[in-house]
């Protein structure tokens, strides 16, 4: 006889293996066929790109497509940090490095009542189980560019999602923004642009600082237009009233010493910039 509890554990395995099973989809639905309607998106070559440099300090999104692990509920005080996995760090580093991962990700954001959520959670926003932590990959397949990373649980092998699916379309750090987009698009919008059949497949709009630059904002959603990518499919993010705005001030409570960069590769310094 099945008792309560032995039904609740099988109904959570059951979400975890969706959720699991939802963003490993989106690798099949983001690619354009030989017939697509949809221009070819372009990431930046490597000459334009460093990824020490992309990950050595804090993003904030000004604007980003709602997916089904962050909806537009959570569209507050959301920044991304990055830092190179270290296996001494606990389960979830560990196991990124098993699995072919070579960074770890922190993403923040706060509900209007400013209640936390990140990337670490084990539980999600409408209450479905989460495997925790998200780990990228640099360069996984053959193909990939430095600006093509894979994105993915910690805990599910990288080699899983068949294609990148985290696409750094113009990077500046000097103007302290960056476009990402989920990778190829495969849905016509309107206008000749198009945009992504799966969920998941995300497009931001990152700047090292918190305070909004409306004009720069509009030079990436023009760049996103120039690849062929509708920008309509992103919402403003706002970050009015975070406790957290800048490096100086303390960590948030959720974020553990762990998640400070623990190496770092030797490349020699080069100014990045937008392909234009």
């Amino acid at each position: 006889k099945t008792n309560k509890t032995d039904r609740f554990t099988s109904t959570s395995a059951m979400k975890l293996s969706s959720a699991i099973a939802l963003v490993i989809s989106s690798t099949f639905l983001t690619g354009a066929s030989s017939q697509s309607p949809c221009k070819t998106v372009t990431s930046l070559d490597d000459d334009f790109f460093d990824l020490d440099q992309f990950t050595s300090a804090k993003w904030y999104s000004h604007q980003q497509r709602e997916s089904p692990f962050q909806t537009k509920a959570l569209f507050n005080c959301v920044t991304a940090e990055y830092s190179y996995l270290n296996p001494a760090n606990g389960a979830n580093e560990e196991a990124g490095v098993v699995n072919g991962y070579d960074i770890k990700i922190f993403n923040y954001a706060e509900n209007i009542d400013g209640k936390v959520y990140t990337s670490d959670d084990t539980v999600g926003e409408s209450g479905v189980p989460l495997p925790g932590a998200l780990c990228a990959g640099s360069q996984v397949f053959g193909d990939d560019k430095a600006s093509e990373i894979t994105v993915g649980f910690c805990q599910a092998p990288v080699i899983s999602f068949q294609q990148s699916n985290y696409w750094v379309l113009a990077y500046d750090e000097d103007e302290g923004y960056a476009l990402i987009a989920g990778g190829q698009t495969n849905v016509p919008t309107a206008d000749g642009l198009c945009s992504y059949g799966n969920p998941v497949t995300g497009l931001w709009i990152f700047s090292r600082s918190p305070v909004r630059n409306e004009a720069m904002i509009e030079k990436y959603r023009g760049i996103a237009i120039a690849n062929g990518i509708d920008p309509s499919i992103m919402e403003d993010v706002s970050h009015d009233n975070c406790d957290v705005t800048n490096e100086d001030e303390d960590e948030p409570p959720s974020r553990s010493k762990k998640l400070k960069k623990t190496k770092s590769k030797k490349t020699k310094s080069k100014k990045t910039k937008s392909k234009k």
